[in-house]
């Protein structure tokens, strides 16, 4: 058995702890309850009960016993004489002793060192005689029976614990049983037992399910100390079917031999007394390699193996699905595969070949199956002809993956039996990268052949694959401009004006993502004039003017745009440009405060491109969009999932880098500033210099609150003053996205002030430029609205940004500038205004778990003696507004400061600082000060 790693956090089983605590609860009242907890092998019964019994309340009696894997042959009553061991300790032999019959007592035998006196009487004495005892440990506290591995329980045992689930009764006794009902056969006694109390209604059954994707994520975080992968997570779900044991013995052995030797043998053990009809069906299923159906199975088993079929499923080795068969884990295939034979494998895989083979589809499983059968030229053929069949059914990533067999089995001999170059394999594996969205595979196909190719000779077939692979590239690390600028100059007007026209818009598509908007119009224009009437050209070049619309704030007519482009692509059965259009839509909305808008429209074309297999090169995109549309309005949580769905697909580098952009954001908002940092870390890695213009305001937006956050205020300040020099000098506004980074100047210049500095940032100068979007985009309105309020610092200034944003239904600015108003409304006395806009504020921030707002919050609660005053204890009798006025003081302030930073006047702060100083027995403030270091009055 390989060493595992144990989570040191039970995962995925809340619901399950709560049923256990509430069977607890009822049973410490008086009312005996028996609590069943089910599953498979590995799946956390133990720990479960373990976790369980450990955090029950009142100090209950817990007595626990195990049964032996020695089942019906071995002795009788072993987990109940563990049971009376555990009672012995607790109550020392004397009491016990004397709580028995002394005529005589059925339990002599099973504590034969006490000398008891043996009674006849049968088991119903010796059932009756052990209730009696549990009844007398109840009357002290609750006592609570656990019998774990009631598969191997013999006879007798089984039928005790029936007969305490059934007479208990009105006792304070809490009786767990745990059960592997994962390799049980049908007739196994244990499944009777289950089947028999599971027919009563006091039974609380808890069949353990196994972890879904998140939930091993959960684990594995739980396990490395820091968030795990998605795509890790992703990839160890689907090898461990979500059973915890393998989740964690995956992630000790990793990719040691010896790690992975172990993990085998713990698989293998568990098929091991399988019959030898059903192992040997095992094995031929495990060789199919996925899902068979039963009509193939029969045919490569010449004849139904029902028998052996049925053992199988009874012993949850295979899931019996709607057309066949499925070895139930992906590991234990895996080991069954691996024990085989090299000629075992080779037969079966030929089996396979030759009943697929007569088939009329060629498909993926005829391909692997030849190759493994050792005939490279038939898997070739199978495998190309596959592909075209894959591309047809939109399934790129198989396609993808048949392309890449075909040129790993090419060969002269080999090739002989398609009708194509090497370099037409590569065009073709180039494009199903492209929409499979494996850019870095893609590049890798796409140099290899344009080194292949002579573009002086097949100049379009070179302009294809130099389009392609600019495309591919801005998805690593937003470059690509160079490729699709040479591409376009090996097609001049005239030449092939469809391909001139695809590739100009492709151009236009990455000078968008650079913000050249001149530039991208030019190229869309003369796309659009080339595509005379063909839907697919047309829609490529409507996207870009829709964009270029977008960034001239004429919503209307850009949502048009967008609309006449998804309506041409859908013509022209262009899906990649269809879920590009409905993306920049939703952009578009979000920006404009349509964000449920955006979040229904977004959804809806993820679900499409699923559909069109586009997920990983479109959905991911989709995903950061409907994510930060989630973000904005609150939902944060939500807007977490459908990151970390999208990241478990292994989009590509830049997509995914946004993707962690957006966590980073919610990161930072939340307090944890050190994870935040790293995930701007990866961000700035994987585009370099590079970074797109709409996101590089983000970029800096997010570095300065880290900065700022984590006390670096002067890097923080730097960041901002040569982010603002640059737009300041820019000719090209973004809008929306510097209103953003305006705000984070606000925020701030108002935290320097706070420590006494006096940064210059520019604010009135962006402010100035912002004041032509004003009325464009709503954001940009509230931003300014913030700014405004942020330099006069008046109630009713701070009150209209608090509208603005109100409008916007974003909570976390509302909550930002509520909490600004609040401090606004003590500066003129105004606490009951002040009070008022906090305690929205603090809900608004609860909600989102937005733990610095709701620090600043409580601090300014506090300073402003607007919380109930707590009880404070501490050997100098300072009240708690002393210790307050105590740990401003320590800062260096003068009473004239304090007195503004706690809204009090300086009289009230003096009389104050004459009661610390008188309490603490110090003459000075700098006494007190170092007094109350060294008495820890100044410890949060």
């Amino acid at each position: 058995m390989p060493t595992t790693i144990v989570s040191p956090e039970l995962v995925g089983r809340s619901d399950e702890l709560a049923e256990i605590l509430a069977a607890y609860e009822k049973a410490a009242g008086g009312e005996s309850v028996t609590v069943l907890v089910s599953g498979e092998a590995g799946i956390g019964k133990s720990r479960l009960t373990s976790t369980a019994l450990a955090s029950l309340p009142g100090d209950p009696l817990v007595l626990s016993g195990g049964c032996l894997e020695l089942g019906a042959s071995g002795t009788p009553w072993v987990p109940f004489v563990a049971v009376l061991r555990d009672l012995l300790r607790t109550w020392g032999a004397e009491r016990l002793r004397a709580q028995l019959p002394s005529d005589g007592t059925a339990l002599a035998a099973w504590l034969p060192e006490l000398g008891l006196t043996p009674a006849d009487g049968g088991q119903i004495r010796l059932f009756e005689e052990l209730v009696a005892l549990l009844d007398l440990a109840a009357r002290d506290r609750a006592v609570v029976v656990l019998i774990e591995d009631l598969q191997w329980a013999d006879a007798s045992s089984r039928e005790l614990f029936v007969y305490l689930a059934r007479n208990l009764g009105p006792r304070a006794v809490l009786l767990v049983g745990t059960v592997r009902t994962g390799d049980l056969a049908a007739a196994h006694p244990t499944r009777q037992l289950l089947g028999e109390l599971g027919r009563r209604a006091e039974i609380v059954q808890l069949e353990l399910q196994p972890l879904s994707r998140q939930q091993v994520g959960a684990l594995l975080s739980a396990i490395e100390g820091q968030p795990a992968h998605p795509v890790v997570s992703a990839e160890i779900h689907r090898r461990s079917a979500g059973n915890p044991l393998f989740v964690e013995a995956l992630r000790a052995s990793g990719t040691s031999p010896a790690g992975l030797a172990n993990l085998t043998t713990l698989l293998l053990d568990r098929v091991a007394d399988l019959s030898s009809d059903a192992r040997q069906l095992l094995e031929t299923i495990a060789v199919a390699g996925a899902e068979v159906t039963d009509e193939l199975l029969s045919e490569v088993c010449d004849g139904p193996p029902d028998n052996a079929l049925r053992e199988l499923i009874e012993r949850n080795q295979l899931i019996a699905t709607t057309d066949g068969y499925a070895i139930r884990h992906d590991l234990i295939r895996e080991a069954v595969y691996g024990s085989l034979l090299p000629g075992q494998r080779r037969r079966l895989h030929a089996r396979y070949a030759h009943v697929l083979g007569d088939r009329t589809n060629p498909s993926a499983a005829l391909a692997e199956h030849w190759a493994a059968a050792g005939e490279p030229a038939l898997s070739l053929a199978a495998a190309w002809q596959a592909a075209a069949v894959a591309s047809q059914q939109h399934a790129y990533d198989e396609q993808l993956h048949l392309l890449e067999r075909v040129l790993t089995l090419w060969s002269a001999a080999s090739a002989a039996h398609i009708e194509a170059d090497r370099v037409d394999v590569l065009l073709a594996a180039v494009e199903a990268a492209y929409a499979a969205g494996r850019s870095t595979s893609g590049v890798a196909y796409a140099t290899e052949a344009l080194a292949d190719l002579d573009a002086s000779s097949a100049p379009a077939q070179a302009a294809r694959l130099l389009g392609l692979r600019g495309l591919l590239r801005n998805r690593i690390d937003n470059s690509g401009i160079e490729d699709l600028t040479a591409a376009v100059e090996l097609v001049p007007a005239g030449a092939d004006d469809v391909l001139r026209s695809r590739l100009l818009s492709s151009l236009a598509y990455l000078h968008c993502i650079d913000g050249l908007q001149s530039r991208a119009q030019a190229c869309a224009t003369e796309a659009y004039e080339l595509a005379r009437g063909d839907d697919s050209l047309r829609a490529a070049a409507l996207l870009v003017f829709g964009w270029v619309d977008d960034r001239n704030g004429d919503v209307p007519s850009a949502l048009q745009q967008y609309a006449d482009c998804r309506a041409a692509a859908e013509a022209g059965g262009d899906h990649y440009t269809y879920l590009t259009a409905v993306q920049w839509a939703g952009l578009t909305l979000n920006k404009n405060g349509h964000r449920e808008e955006a979040v229904a429209l977004i959804a809806a074309a993820q679900q499409s491109a699923e559909r069109w297999g586009l997920g990983r090169a479109r959905g991911s995109m989709l995903a950061q969009n409907r994510a930060y549309a989630l973000f904005y309005l609150g939902r944060w949580d939500e807007a977490l999932d459908v990151v970390d769905d999208a990241l478990a697909d292994g989009p590509p580098p830049r997509h995914d880098a946004a993707l962690r952009f957006l966590v980073a954001q919610i990161a930072c908002r939340r307090g944890d500033l050190d994870y935040a940092g790293e995930l701007i870390s990866i961000a700035s890695d994987t585009f370099g210099e590079r970074r797109p213009a709409a996101f590089e305001h983000f970029f800096t937006s997010l570095r300065v609150l880290v900065l700022a956050g984590q006390g670096d205020l002067d890097a923080a300040e730097k960041v901002l003053a040569d982010h603002f020099d640059k737009v300041l000098t820019s000719t090209d506004v973004l809008y929306y996205e510097t209103a953003w980074v305006l705000l984070v100047g606000v925020y701030f210049e108002r935290l320097s002030r706070s420590h006494r500095r006096q940064p210059a940032t520019r604010l009135p100068e962006v402010r100035a430029l912002l004041a032509d979007g004003e009325s464009r985009w709503p954001t940009v309105a509230a931003a300014l609205r913030t700014a405004e309020a942020a330099e006069s610092n008046t109630l009713k200034s701070w009150d209209a940004a608090v509208a603005a944003w109100r409008a916007l239904s974003e909570p976390y600015e509302l909550a930002m500038t509520l909490t600004a108003a609040a401090s606004a409304a003590l500066a003129t006395s105004n606490k009951p205004g002040a009070r008022l806009r906090l305690t929205e504020a603090q809900a608004l921030a609860t909600d989102l778990s937005a733990t610095p707002l709701l620090t600043e919050i409580a601090a300014l609660t506090t300073r402003a003696g607007l919380a109930e005053a707590p009880v404070v204890a501490n050997a100098y009798g300072l009240t708690a507004r002393e210790l307050v006025v105590l740990k401003v003081l320590a800062r260096g302030l003068s009473n004239a400061e304090i007195a503004r930073e706690l809204f009090v006047s300086s009289n009230t702060v003096a009389t104050h600082v004459a009661r610390i100083l008188r309490k603490l027995s110090v003459t000075t403030r700098t006494e007190a000060v170092a007094s109350a270091h060294g008495n820890g009055l100044l410890t949060p």
